[in-house]
């Protein structure tokens, strides 16, 4: 069971959406074929076959629940789903458990008070085998209405071309001075590439070096670390001299390896000891400056339940010392992974489905207490770094103004991509403007649309951003210049006007900033 709850993680797809197939599928030749790629996982295959049908018969259920089901377990626009959902429960799609995917469609895109009324309506269905996992998504939306409400001000930037693909960008980690950044991809490769079952190429460990302030071309580690396989990088170095890497040869899985940067590249990839690396399943790990004190993620027997975040401290003799589970503080009863230890040795990043997760996994932070020897309760890092959609990595800059993470979003090249955040709270140099946007002659706000920021000067988008999607506002942080706005509402009129920046002398901490736009 090892290999298959990896993959689950290796392939990105959502919580809990790996779950018994919908009974509907294969009533028909075509949907048979559309049917026979969900097994596979393949849903980019099965979601072309599902909407040509869907998009040709608005009333076709199986095609337009087909076509739900793939966006769910898709990284891609999540509003889709609730559009084929409610046409397929529009049509009667007979299936016991399609109030369950109907409530999951609302509860990614956020709209919690549909997604609550629909589990709850589900929860009365005596045919539907979806039960145990109800409660747990109630929880979410609990979590998510309270963490949603007092959203974290960040921009989000996505990194371009040189490092983003098409194809899953994921797991990046950078050093503090922002020079290097290497992460996983699976995207294809110059030789020997092959397609796997679920439609995407095997994931290989990729790095950038910065030259004249942009990240360059990203390029292939290489054969010591990557082979055939899948392997993803898990953990590294505060200078980048050793990755940490999950690899995947069937064979041997479950385990943690190192590669060393000597000369001008990284060395054959090693397994750690059996003192890290156990029967059970490792995945991510982190370590501090000085390579004394490893942080690792295990699900091995005698932890809290799921995967639970180790420690374990150098020995004189140079071995790693036996692991010590880090507790109720840290550790829940669902998986915790991914840690990553900050360059100060006391502030200790992961990702957990328990605490107060907004769904699947949520990024934490925990502080290391010397008086109490303990680590703080976890705190959410909030809405909008966190989403109802597994969020499993954060790298933070030296000064914790940047970090690095992989989403989804508008402007992503076709799946996950990787940006680069910042907290714009901590930047004193740019002007906070609070937005929202109105119906023309009216305080209506709109919170479905897309924002786009364009640096006059240099033609660039420099921000996207989305209305929150409780309270319909959002905040921009824009630094001294001429810059040109679009605003594109969901079933309103396109708006674009020129914003000017004054300089440091006019700086306002907080700005108000309302768009107008019209009705279609």
């Amino acid at each position: 069971m090892k290999v298959l709850r990896f993959l689950v993680q290796v392939l990105l797809l959502p919580l809990l959406l790996l779950v018994a197939k919908p009974a509907v599928f294969g009533q028909s030749e075509i949907l048979k074929l559309a049917s026979e790629e969900v097994e596979k996982g393949n849903y980019n295959s099965a979601l072309k076959i599902y909407t040509r049908i869907a998009d040709k018969d608005s009333l076709n259920a199986l095609a337009n629940f087909g076509a739900a089901y793939s966006i769910l377990n898709l990284q891609m626009d999540k509003r889709l789903s609730i559009h084929y959902m409610e046409r397929a429960m529009r049509a009667g799609i007979e299936d016991a458990d399609a109030m369950f995917y109907m409530a999951l469609a609302y509860f990614v895109n956020l709209k919690l008070d549909l997604a609550e009324a629909a589990f709850l309506e589900y929860k009365q269905n005596p045919n539907g085998t979806m039960f145990e996992s109800i409660d747990m998504y109630l929880r979410y939306i609990e979590n998510a209405r309270e963490i949603s409400r007092a959203p974290v001000s960040v921009m989000f930037e996505n990194l371009g071309e040189n490092i983003n693909t098409e194809y899953p960008d994921y797991y990046p980690l950078v050093t503090p001075d922002e020079s290097f950044l290497a992460f996983t991809s699976r995207r294809k490769r110059n030789v020997g590439a092959r397609l796997e079952f679920d439609g995407f190429y095997p994931s290989d460990i990729w790095f950038s070096k910065v030259s004249e302030g942009e990240f360059q071309m990203a390029q292939n580690c290489g054969k010591a670390i990557n082979s055939s396989y899948d392997e993803q990088l898990v953990g590294m170095t505060v200078n980048a001299d050793r990755l940490f890497i999950y690899s995947d040869n069937i064979k041997d899985y479950g385990d943690i390896y190192y590669s060393i940067f000597s000369g001008e590249e990284y060395q054959q990839k090693v397994k750690f000891d059996k003192s890290i690396n156990s029967e059970a399943f490792e995945s991510a790990a982190t370590i501090s400056n000085d390579e004394n004190t490893f942080f690792f993620a295990s699900d091995r027997p005698g932890g809290l339940g799921g995967k639970d975040i180790y420690m374990t401290r150098k020995l004189p003799t140079g071995y790693w010392a036996e692991p010590q589970n880090l507790g109720a503080n840290i550790n829940t009863e669902f998986d915790e992974d991914f840690p990553f230890l900050f360059h100060d040795g006391q502030s200790l990043y992961f990702s957990s489905q328990g605490h107060n997760s907004m769904g699947g996994y949520d990024l934490f932070k925990s502080t290391w207490n010397n008086s109490e020897n303990s680590w703080s309760v976890p705190v959410n890092l909030g809405y909008p770094v966190n989403t109802p959609e597994d969020n499993m990595t954060i790298s933070f800059t030296q000064d914790q103004l940047h970090a690095y993470v992989s989403c989804w979003r508008k402007d992503s090249k076709g799946d996950l991509d990787i940006y680069r955040i910042t907290f714009l709270e901590k930047d004193p140099r740019r002007t906070i403007f609070k937005c929202k946007i109105v119906k023309e002659n009216s305080q209506d706000i709109i919170k479905n649309a897309f924002v786009s920021v364009i640096d006059v000067k240099s033609g660039e988008e420099i921000g996207s951003y989305a209305p929150n999607p409780n309270t319909g506002g959002f905040v921009m942080a824009l630094q001294p210049g001429n810059y040109h706005v679009v605003i594109e509402p969901e079933n309103y009129q396109t708006l674009e006007m020129d914003l000017m920046v004054k300089g440091k002398s006019d700086f306002k901490e907080n700005q108000l900033q309302e768009f107008v736009v019209k009705p279609n």
